[in-house]
């Protein structure tokens, strides 16, 4: 995971060019570059965290088949996880 450092504010510019000054210093910045990647992993994170609960969530019938299909050389748990994502979506979507 990427390192987001932390920077203390001494002076800075406000939006009108006027200087202004923190004793002993100011608020803490990051640079926006390291801030956008972070945020990125997060989210990376966020939705394989969802993929591996509905996994964990998911019906019996499912996870048997799955289970078959793991000792093939060409499974690939994220598109397994994407695909039953998607069924349980339609599912929802026709249930009233």
């Amino acid at each position: 995971m990427t390192e987001v450092y932390r920077y203390k504010v001494v002076k800075m510019l406000s939006e009108s060019g006027n200087r202004i000054s923190y004793d002993p210093h100011g608020p803490y910045v990051v640079m926006a570059e390291a801030y956008d990647q972070l945020k990125a992993e997060c989210e990376a994170l966020r939705k394989d965290a969802e993929r591996y609960q509905l996994i964990k969530e998911c019906p019996i019938r499912t996870m048997v088949v799955l289970a078959r299909k793991a000792n093939e050389l060409d499974f690939d748990l994220d598109t397994e996880c994407d695909r039953v994502m998607a069924l349980i979506a339609m599912t929802k979507e026709t249930q009233p």
